[in-house]
């Protein structure tokens, strides 16, 4: 960690992250927004800081923003599997199904063995925005083929 204040340990940092991760978990996102927002603002490199964030922006519909994030994070760790999988969540719901399909297969190729429980959701997510992709070809093929 790049800790830009020397008076915050990186005990303590871990302690504010985990107070953070608490307030996402209990819906409370403005509060643990602040939290990341602060945490990044200490510490830029920290990947997970920007993963966190995202996944609050993600949790109130600010797709936008957490996308920022979410490419942030991959910027600093192309093999953050939790800004992965949300950044294709993301996609999935602005309609960017390929780049949905790009991310869920990226943490795919990342746990081959399975052993993450994010990379089940992954294969799920993957294949159900494949299978969006198919039937929307289908219908464009279906409507195209149509005289009115």
């Amino acid at each position: 960690m790049a800790n830009s204040d020397p008076d915050v340990s990186a005990p303590d940092l871990l302690q504010h992250a985990m107070q953070g991760f608490q307030m996402y978990e209990q819906g409370r996102y403005d509060e643990a927004r602040v939290i990341f927002q602060e945490l990044l603002a200490l510490d830029p490199t920290e990947g997970y800081y920007r993963t966190a964030l995202g996944a609050t922006c993600l949790a109130v519909d600010e797709l936008d923003e957490s996308l920022v994030h979410f490419n942030e994070a991959i910027r600093l760790n192309d093999a953050d599997t939790a800004a992965l999988i949300n950044r294709g969540e993301v996609h999935l719901r602005l309609g960017n199904i390929m780049d949905a399909v790009h991310d869920f297969t990226r943490v795919v190729e990342l746990d081959p063995e399975n052993k993450d429980p994010l990379t089940e959701r992954a294969r799920v997510l993957a294949a159900a925005a494949l299978q969006s992709a198919e039937d929307a070809q289908r219908d464009a093929a279906v409507a195209g083929g149509r005289k009115e």
